[in-house]
């Protein structure tokens, strides 16, 4: 027989608590940061670096030349702070530029 409780809880509330006890929350707002790259660094920076893939909490993004990655290395604090911003915790702590 199914409980029915008092107090209902939303399912994005239910699902995200389910998703953090399995420890796929992480993963989901890396994969987060992977697809809305363009949305949140900008259409300049993203025609310029694509990021590649996250590991260990590292962001591994190729840039097109080196000059782009001098630039976007001084850029890093304030990248890593946004895209860190738009999924609400401290995913990213680093950003590696390659080319």
């Amino acid at each position: 027989m199914i409980r029915r409780s008092n107090n209902p809880e939303q399912i994005g509330k239910i699902l995200t608590k389910n998703l953090r006890n399995l420890g796929i929350d992480r993963r989901l707002k890396e994969e987060n940061i992977v697809l809305n790259w363009s949305r949140l660094v900008g259409e300049r920076i993203a025609s310029k670096a694509n990021p590649l893939r996250v590991r260990d909490s590292i962001l591994f993004v190729s840039v097109e030349n080196a000059s782009w990655r001098n630039e976007l290395f001084f850029m890093k604090r304030k990248i890593i702070e946004e895209l860190n911003r738009s999924v609400k915790g401290n995913v990213i702590r680093d950003i590696v530029f390659t080319n």
